[in-house]
């Protein structure tokens, strides 16, 4: 048998016997190139693993910063409307005005942002409280102020200078902590005021009734004091208000109150389901109808001069960011928090679900509804974009989601689904003919919101189950 192969074989190994130390040197050759490969393949493949380390390290970073800079301008808002309540400031709006950065301010420089609006949140609060205690002790106002001037320092040590950007960080949190408690000090001391305007007006308009002669008619004065003309049924004064404590009184303690508690709308679904039960609650959703006939159509995200025209605008361009992990079942209505809840950095990079890098990504959608580019189920989703409005004015936003979604205007929650009547819209949505995709009309209810003259923020949060998902945010006159 091995007599009969080698004749086989020799044509094929030939070559190898007759030139074997070029076979050699092509096999040493070879080798190292393999090898070379393989270990640069790996190479290359760590550093991807290494840049996109340090791009979510640094996304964590700029959240962080983001989150600081949200806090300085919180500060900035609570400094204004404490001025405003005590007459150091004309009223306005100016507290609210939108503000972003694709990139974070320095904690360092944040800082010195805060420390001045400390300072001078201090002396309202101190020149406040002197002309109360020069009220209630009958002293000039300049010793009262010398006074709790002397308490303060006693009380507020000079803080140490910051060393690190995490020590500046925590000097910034502490500044707006103790900004958020005098802010919350004023509303109480204006709701007493509020409170004593009224106990004025009743006690006074009390001691009318039986009280003289005439012709028994009540007048109240703008302190709140009652007086009767007459006798027997004088009725109580009416508190109309000075400024401080009145009318506007009231405006300025709304303005705080919105402030203090900016994510508690009126829902337009029922609360969460608690506890274990089934994915939906109960509830019958009716998709709100619209006038196809008049309709005019539009698209984008400027409305008026130099924008869109339209009775009917889908807002169809936004940053997206995402699939991030998601909780499953009806756990989905109230889903984990992720970075860009707590700022809006477009430049940032963060792993998501499964451990995929996930970065901003701006998303122009030419077919309704907005669908995030990449579907995941058990997902969140989050979504930044800026509306341009010519004029200050009130607009309707028609919401809907599949599944949950929750809407932030200028930083305050326009919107929050929950899985109440969602059993009932899926059935509209997608087991019936319709035409609500024709109409720019998957939406689950509507609200009329106020839009400021100029940019405005909007964010969303949306929550994803299993299989399909999109988003919806109109808006009309």
């Amino acid at each position: 048998m091995f007599a009969d192969d080698t004749p086989r074989l020799a044509p094929a190994f030939g070559p190898l016997r007759r030139h074997p130390f070029i076979v050699l040197s092509l096999v040493l050759h070879a080798v190292p190139l393999v090898a070379l490969y393989h270990f640069g393949t790996q190479r290359i493949e760590i550093a991807q693993r290494e840049r996109q380390q340090r791009q979510v390290e640094s996304g964590a970073w700029l959240t962080v910063q983001a989150r600081l800079e949200k806090r300085v301008h919180d500060m900035a808002r609570i400094q204004s409307l404490l001025a405003q309540s005590a007459g150091k400031q004309p009223a306005g709006n100016k507290e609210d005005e939108v503000q972003f950065s694709a990139q974070p301010k320095a904690p360092d420089e944040l800082l010195k942002q805060a420390k001045d609006l400390a300072r001078k949140i201090d002396e309202i609060e101190r020149d406040t409280k002197a002309e109360q205690l020069a009220k209630l002790l009958d002293i000039p106002k300049e010793k009262a102020l010398e006074q709790v001037a002397e308490k303060a320092r006693a009380e507020a040590p000079p803080a140490a200078e910051p060393r690190t950007p995490a020590e500046a960080a925590a000097q910034i949190e502490q500044l707006e902590a103790k900004a958020r408690v005098a802010l919350e000090e004023r509303r109480h001391q204006l709701e007493q005021q509020q409170n004593g305007v009224q106990v004025a007006a009743d006690a006074a308009g009390a001691a009318q009734r039986g009280a003289g002669k005439g012709n028994g008619k009540g007048k109240g004065k703008g302190n709140g004091e009652g007086k009767g003309d007459g006798q027997g049924n004088g009725q109580s004064g009416q508190g109309l208000g000075n400024g401080s404590a009145g009318g506007v009184g009231r405006q300025m303690l709304d303005r705080i109150a919105a402030f203090t508690n900016p994510d508690l709308p009126d829902r337009m679904t029922k609360a969460y389901l608690g506890g274990a039960g089934t994915m939906f609650g109960g509830g019958v959703a009716h998709m709100p109808t619209v006038d196809a006939a008049t309709m005019v159509k539009g698209t984008g995200r400027m409305i008026g001069a130099g924008g869109t025209y339209a009775n009917r605008v889908w807002v169809n361009r936004w940053y997206l960011i995402g699939p991030f992990d998601g909780r499953h079942g009806a756990g989905l209505f109230a889903n984990y928090h992720h970075p860009p809840e707590q700022g809006v950095v477009l430049d940032a990079a963060y792993r998501g679900k499964g451990g995929r890098l996930v970065k901003w990504d701006y998303v122009d959608m030419a077919r309704y509804p907005l669908e995030p580019p990449v579907h995941a189920e058990d997902a969140v989703y989050y979504g930044y974009t800026e509306l341009m409005l010519d004029a200050e004015q009130d607009l309707t936003i028609w919401v809907g989601a599949d599944d949950d979604v929750q809407l932030w205007l200028n930083d305050r929650l326009v919107w929050e689904g929950g899985n109440a009547n969602k059993d009932s819209f899926f059935g509209q949505v997608y087991e019936t003919r319709n035409t609500f995709v024709r109409d720019y009309n998957l939406n689950e209810g509507k609200r009329v919101v106020h839009f400021r003259k100029g940019r405005n923020k909007l964010f969303f949060k949306l929550s994803n189950g299993p299989t399909r998902i999109f988003f919806s945010l109109v808006l009309t006159k």
